[in-house]
């Protein structure tokens, strides 16, 4: 074997070992990692509770300074909280309208927070307690029913589901929602899939990375950070299902990154500062505005991820540094693959 052989091989190992670090040097023994994470069923202690208990609910959640109840009974529900009469007859006639019944029997069988998925949502969290020793951790997740109104509200302890609406776009409960208010492209999202991607990115976006004012890529840089310590909390979950696409979408967004980016940079995008630039390419939709129609929603999102994936293939930098660095250093350094 000659010498140049040998070299191409060396080499060829080398670039091995270095893709193989690259791509797992985020795996971490999370078996040591306590968690002290509960889970509460609100939507259950709602439907249960006599009205004496639901006003003494209602106060035990005041009392350890919870917003939980208040936004689901209050902001969800459009339920009286300050009113005794007006919030027991507002639970007590949600409870008892005909489609919110048979939706809790549908809820209750489908038992989509099992314990698998518990257990799946809590590996989740001790891997970001790993990377982020002093980081927030949720004490508690609540299962709501929001009517609609919510997948998943993080607060700064807690984080609350919307569990109806995780159910899937087949399921009769989902068809039945008028299609005025409920597009097809927004039943076709509610799928449980995307619940354990969707929790931990509230949870990341309420307490690591906080909505940015500086300009558009800007704020494509923090959507980029969030989904990839998200992909890092839950490393066997999809991109695509990070991504919150399904795999239609993802091969599009992935066979267009070069046009995407083009796009962004030639039409002088990346540092424009209207509310409405931010909209249409980070904001839910049926596609994306400004590109053609059969793209995803929130390209804007996936760019961001593609982008700060690039940055953190080419270094060793660690995720507590990442969400520090500053935007522009992150964006200076990106290369189509």
């Amino acid at each position: 074997m000659n010498s140049k052989l040998h070299i191409l091989i060396a080499f060829l190992i080398l670039s091995l070992i270095t893709a193989g670090c690259s791509s797992n040097r985020f795996e971490a023994d999370i078996s040591d990692i306590e968690l002290n994470l509960e889970f509460v069923n609100l939507d259950s202690m709602l439907q249960k509770s006599k009205d004496e208990k639901l006003k003494v609910l209602r106060d035990e959640f005041r009392k350890n300074k919870s917003d939980i109840f208040d936004y689901n009974v209050g902001y969800c529900l459009g339920i009286n909280l300050n009113n005794d009469t007006a919030l027991v007859n507002g639970i007590n006639r949600f409870y008892t309208n005909d489609y919110i019944k048979d939706l809790a029997q549908i809820i209750s069988e489908e038992n989509i927070i099992d314990s698998d998925r518990k257990n799946t949502i809590k590996e989740g969290f001790r891997r970001l307690k790993k990377f982020f020793s002093s980081g927030k951790i949720p004490k508690s997740i609540y299962q709501i029913n929001s009517s609609f109104s919510s997948s998943v509200f993080s607060t700064e302890k807690e984080i609350a589901i919307g569990i109806e609406r995780y159910l899937g776009p087949e399921n009769k409960m989902i068809k039945q929602l008028p299609n005025q208010e409920f597009y097809t492209w927004i039943k076709e999202s509610m799928r449980a899939e995307f619940l354990e991607r969707d929790v931990m990115a509230a949870w990341l976006m309420t307490n690591y990375l906080e909505e940015t004012t500086e300009n558009y890529a800007s704020e494509m840089i923090r959507w980029g950070k969030i989904l990839f310590i998200t992909k890092v909390c839950y490393p066997e979950l999809e991109e695509r299902i990070i991504l919150r696409y399904n795999k239609k979408q993802f091969n599009w967004a992935e066979n267009s990154t070069e046009s995407i980016w083009k796009y962004l940079v030639g039409n002088e995008i990346l540092f424009k500062i209207d509310e409405e630039t931010r909209i249409n390419l980070l904001k839910e939709g049926p596609y994306t505005i400004g590109l053609p129609e059969e793209s995803p929603d929130r390209i804007g999102q996936y760019m961001g991820y593609k982008i700060v994936l690039n940055f953190m293939n080419s270094s060793d930098m660690s995720l507590e540094k990442l969400i520090k660095t500053p935007y522009n250093q992150i964006l200076q350094k990106y290369k189509l693959d």
